[in-house]
């Protein structure tokens, strides 16, 4: 039995609307298992201090820009922000609270949790098929725009990067 053209259009548009929605959900669930695993992993120690915060920057990463609060990274084009509340212990919640009210926007908003730090990754859908990925512990914060295709990298590489950062 041959499909007709018509048939077989509304099979291929039916797959790969599948194969569309769930690559991306394939990609959020590979970041946020990332982000758990470094979550609960050692932390660096901070190799660098820049203003009142101290960090653990992986070598391709650089500050371009520094405030009391925050730090502006850069890594080739891409441009992260990182926010420390300098008030917030490593177990807060605030943070993620304050993520939380917008739950509605995002494609993953997950936390993490041990004995004495809070964690948590948030994923939001931006325009020109790019990705906000947040990642937090306790009153540091870290935020990028990413391609899809990124974003497990990037979720692991940032956590390690908020976890190296020490909160009284």
């Amino acid at each position: 039995m041959a499909l007709s053209n018509k048939n077989f259009l509304v099979i291929l548009l039916i797959s790969s609307l599948i194969v569309g929605c769930s690559g991306i959900e394939r990609q959020t669930e590979k970041a946020m298992k990332a982000a758990e695993v470094a979550f609960r992993d050692d932390e660096k120690q901070p190799n660098q201090e820049a203003g009142l915060i101290q960090v653990h920057l992986p070598k391709d990463f650089k500050v371009v820009e520094e405030h009391d609060n925050n730090l502006i990274l850069q890594k080739g084009d891409q441009i992260y922000i990182l926010f420390v509340n300098p008030n917030e212990k490593e177990d807060s919640s605030v943070l993620y609270l304050a993520i939380k009210e917008q739950e509605d926007q995002f494609e993953v908003l997950h936390s993490f949790q041990t004995d004495d730090k809070f964690g948590f990754i948030s994923i939001k859908e931006i325009p020109k098929e790019k990705y906000e990925l947040a990642v937090g512990i306790g009153g540091v914060k870290l935020t990028t725009e990413t391609d899809k295709d990124q974003l497990k990298t990037d979720a692991k590489q940032m956590m390690e990067i908020v976890s190296s950062v020490p909160q009284k």
